[in-house]
Formats: C-alpha cells, structure tokens, sequence
C-alpha cells in the first residue's frame, strides 16, 4: 500500500488525509503541537462555545466544498453579520450608502464620493481604498483598524487582497458574505477536523523541518505541507513575515448576549484591540453565559500573511518553493493558507486540499 506522510493536521491537512484514506492510501499526519486543528480548533468555558483564534465563518460558492464538509458535520443556516463603531455610534460593515446618508458628515462624504475615479488604484491599499469610498470613509472605517491590524502604514501593503475584503455598498443588503451557502458547524470546528482525521494515524507534538526530509520521505509515495514553508526550512533563507493576533477573553455568567452581532469592529486608534467576537451568535447557543473576545494584534502566532506593496514578501516565498521542489526523492505538494502564505478562506483551504489529493492520486 502506498504511503502519504502529511505536515499539519489542520483543515487543509485534515481534508488532504480523509480523501486519500478513502481512496485507499495509507496516510500519516505529523501535527507540531500536542492537539490537532490547527487556528480552527473550538474552545469552551463553561459549556459556552468560543473561538480562541478568531472569528470563523464557513462560506462558499463551492458546491462541492460545501457538500464535502457537510459530510462529517452539520452546518447550521448562519448568516454572518458585521457592525462597526464609526462617527460615534454604530454601523453597519461594509458600509451602507443609505446609512451614511443620515450622518452629519454626509454632505462631506458625498461630495467625495463624487470625485472618484472611475476604478481604484492598484499603486497600495491606502490609494486602492481611497478611491473606493473617499478619503472620509477610509480614515473613519478602514485607516485605524488597518494600521491596529497590519502593525504598518497602508501604504506599505499591496492592494491584491483588497477588493476581496473591502466594499461600499448600496443594496441595502447588511450581512457580510453574499455566497449561497453559509454556516456553522454544531458543536464547533473542533468537530469537524476530529470526524476528517478520525481515520488517519496522527502523530501529535513532533515538529517536522527538512532535516527529517530522509526519515520524511523514505517509503513514502508523497509529501503533502499544510505547514509554513519558512518555518519547515528553519528560516534559511529569512523569515516570511505573518501577522498574529490574541486575544483577551471575558466569560460573563450571567449574560445571554453582550454584543449586537457576531462581530463588532473597533478601527479607532484610541482602543489597542480590532474587534469583539461573541461565539453565540454563530452557535446558537442558548442560555445565560457568554464569552465575548477582544482581538489584539501583534502576537507572534502565523495568522495572516504580509502582501507588502513592493512584493518581497511573495517573492521569499517563490523562494522557499523553489527549495522544495530542488529537493530529493518523492512528489511533494502544498496546499492551505501557512504553505501558500495566502490569505484565503476556510472553503479555500478545502479546494487546495481537495486538488491536492487529486493530484497525489494521478500521480
């Protein structure tokens, strides 16, 4: 039987394992640290489902995604829904042109809004976003929470990854994600990874870098990494910058729900942290207790990749592929957002995965 050896028992590993387990390959995961999942993994405290690493919102226009993951968990009907304290009260993200039009300032904004160029600028996010919504709406909505972010002035970041995140709308429609389907896992994302790796033999708590590359690949068919390609090559050719976040978590006992919503933007330099996150609103859960986190930017954690503006960044990155592929022995592949150092969403992670074992299995 052929042997596939996987780094990272995150999502992408996860799904990676399960679909080449079920086509009959025999598959070993090696996860660094002493539990799998990854940033996916869900917490609890007190019964109360929480997210220790960040708000997560499975979407996709991915039908097969959605039928792969809906599989191994039940998603419930969640649609994600944003607000943001702006202007001195609390709005709607992406903003609303009919909400604007109700503030003090609007007359400013509108005017604005009529110089735009006809498309933004790709030159840096700040210019890209400027020319989306004009110079009063990014400052109020998008500057603060970018710098709190990113730890670097906007101009200093590309505008690659902007279109995706950043809009302006005028439909009225409030919540976030526009693809068909959307939700939440019952239980949690913890759930979900037990059910894809519950097959797989997983080695937890070893970390693997290329000096294991003999002991890795000897008598394995391929090598699939989920895990950073910097950190697998001990740095040697410089450290890949990510952006990490933590976060400070208050359990409230006797509180049903503290927040609107979700998710409450904070993009005011005067508070360190981005935004707050309370998990019921995406669980369901019932009941007094809460657990509402604050999100703070800077920990050490690989998070979110850095797209800097001049692209040196992606150009380490090319680096560290070209690495893997000069190296000896079987077929290896990359797929999820540490080995791709891309920012993508979770039904992204899925499709590389799901590509990837299409591709181990044509080889």
């Amino acid at each position: 039987m052929q042997t596939v050896r996987i780094i990272g028992g995150g999502l992408a590993g996860a799904v990676t394992a399960r679909l080449l387990h079920e086509a009959g390959l025999a598959v070993q995961v090696f996860e660094a640290a002493p539990v799998w999942g990854g940033q996916l993994r869900t917490a609890e405290a007190a019964g109360v489902l929480y997210e220790p690493h960040g708000a997560h919102i499975f979407h996709t226009r991915d039908a097969e995604v959605w039928k792969l993951v809906n599989r191994f968990v039940t998603m419930r009907p969640y649609r994600h829904l944003v607000r943001t304290q702006v202007f001195g009260t609390t709005l709607s993200w992406p903003p609303q042109l009919g909400e604007l039009a109700a503030l003090p300032e609007w007359p400013v904004i509108e005017r604005e809004l009529a110089a735009r160029p006809a498309r933004p600028r790709p030159d840096n996010f700040e210019t890209w976003c400027v020319d989306l919504m004009g110079e009063t709406l990014y400052r109020e909505f998008v500057e603060g929470y970018t710098r709190k972010q990113w730890g670097r002035d906007p101009r200093e970041l590309a505008a690659v990854w902007a279109p995706k995140r950043i809009e302006l709308r005028d439909d009225g429609y409030r919540h976030l994600f526009r693809d068909p389907f959307q939700g939440w896992p019952e239980g949690g994302y913890t759930r979900l990874v037990d059910e894809l790796l519950r097959p797989a033999e997983v080695v937890m708590g070893q970390p693997v870098t290329v000096a294991d590359w003999d002991s890795l690949t000897d008598g394995a068919s391929a090598i699939v990494l989920t895990c950073a390609l910097d950190e697998f090559f001990g740095e040697d050719l410089g450290r890949l910058p990510w952006r990490g976040v933590g976060q400070t978590l208050h359990y409230l006992p006797g509180v049903e729900r503290l927040l609107p919503c979700a998710v409450v933007n904070h993009p005011s330099l005067d508070q360190p942290y981005t935004r707050a996150i309370e998990t019921k609103w995406m669980s369901g859960q019932e009941g007094p207790g809460t657990v509402v986190a604050y999100e703070r930017p800077g920990s050490p954690a690989r998070h979110y990749p850095v797209d800097d503006v001049a692209g040196e960044n992606r150009r380490l990155q090319r680096r560290y592929q070209n690495a893997l592929a000069a190296l000896p022995g079987p077929p290896r592949h990359t797929c999820g957002r540490l080995a791709t150092y891309a920012y993508i969403d979770m039904d992204q992670a899925v499709r590389q995965a799901m590509n990837t074992a299409m591709r181990v299995l044509r080889r």
